[in-house]
Order: C-alpha cells, then sequence, then structure tokens
C-alpha cells in the first residue's frame, strides 16, 4: 500500500494541473479584470516629457474625460500602435489624451515620438515607474479611461487598435463624456 501511494498523487495533480490549465484557455489575456475600476485613479506629480519644466498632477485631468497610454521607445508594440492612436486621438473631442512614458530614458522617447508620430496632447514622463506601479501596470502599452471626476472606468493591456478602440472605449465615452459615435 505505501508503494502505490505515490502513484495515486502524480495522475491527481496531473488532473489539477490541467483543470486549471484549460480553464486559461478560455480567458482573453488583454481582458484585465479590474480592481482598480471605480476607484481614484492615484495621486502623482510628474515632470511632462517634452518640457521637463512642467510638473503634471492628477488635478489636472479632473473636469474632462481623460485616455491615458501606457508606452515605451523600448516596446516594440507601442511603437505600432502609435499610428492607430493618432487616428483615435484626432478624432476625440473634449477628451483629454495623455501618454505615460514608463521606465524610459528621455531622449530615447523623444526620438521615438519623432520618428513614429506624437499623439499625445501631453506625456507623463515615469522614468522609474512610480506612477504605472501605483496603478497597477503589468506592461507596455496599456490604455486607460478616466472619467471627468478622475474615476477609472476602462483599461485594456495589448496594443490599441480601432476595433478595440470602438468595442470597448467608445460605449463608455458616450456615456461618460457624451460623445458621438462616428
Amino acid at each position: 500500500m505505501k508503494q502505490r501511494l505515490p502513484w495515486l498523487i502524480v495522475p491527481l495533480l496531473a488532473l489539477i494541473l490541467g483543470i486549471v490549465l484549460y480553464s486559461g484557455l478560455n480567458r482573453d489575456p488583454h481582458r484585465i479584470e479590474l480592481a482598480e475600476q471605480n476607484l481614484p485613479f492615484p495621486a502623482f506629480s510628474l515632470s511632462e516629457l517634452q518640457q521637463p519644466k512642467q510638473n503634471l498632477t492628477r488635478e489636472q485631468l479632473l473636469g474632462k474625460v481623460t485616455v491615458i497610454n501606457v508606452w515605451a521607445s523600448w516596446c516594440a508594440s507601442c511603437k505600432q500602435e502609435l499610428a492607430a492612436l493618432g487616428q483615435i486621438a484626432s478624432s476625440l473631442n473634449g477628451v483629454q489624451f495623455y501618454g505615460l512614458n514608463y521606465r524610459d530614458s528621455r531622449q530615447a522617447a523623444l526620438n521615438t515620438l519623432q520618428r513614429y508620430g506624437n499623439p499625445y496632447q501631453q506625456n507623463l514622463y515615469d522614468p522609474q515607474g512610480t506612477l504605472a506601479l501605483a496603478m497597477g501596470v503589468y506592461g507596455t502599452p496599456e490604455t486607460w479611461l478616466i472619467d471627468a471626476n478622475g474615476i477609472i472606468r476602462q483599461r485594456y493591456a495589448g496594443e490599441m487598435t480601432a476595433e478595440i478602440w470602438q468595442q470597448q472605449f467608445m460605449p463608455l465615452l458616450v456615456q461618460f463624456a457624451k460623445v458621438d459615435t462616428p
């Protein structure tokens, strides 16, 4: 009996692991369960990427709906999504569109924006990742929607596309920013 017990444990553990892995196949890797949803966006004070002497704070987000895109020059997906973000940003009226440059060098970030385009009205420069850590950022790129009261309403992890924007962000913009659908 003593020799049979270890042989029963191995198949049982394999079965449990199989169930856990199978349940993960049904999940969208870009869909993040928002523990932060409906909570206030974290307080911050960061310099602006292009104007280092200008500080930006959470209070500047209040009063308008804000989209924040977390990006970095070292992120290939971030570079790829800049064109789509430019089209999205140009179609928004009354919505602030900010970048959050994450754990990057200022010069590399500026070079990336010059080469691939700058869709952002302003860029928060977060070289240590302090704000990103407070937000719970998993990686780059991520896109966040903050309502006019500074409350987090949506988060998407991964490269933003026009289709994802229309499906996940536009309905919320219609609701919170009174934006018309195209």
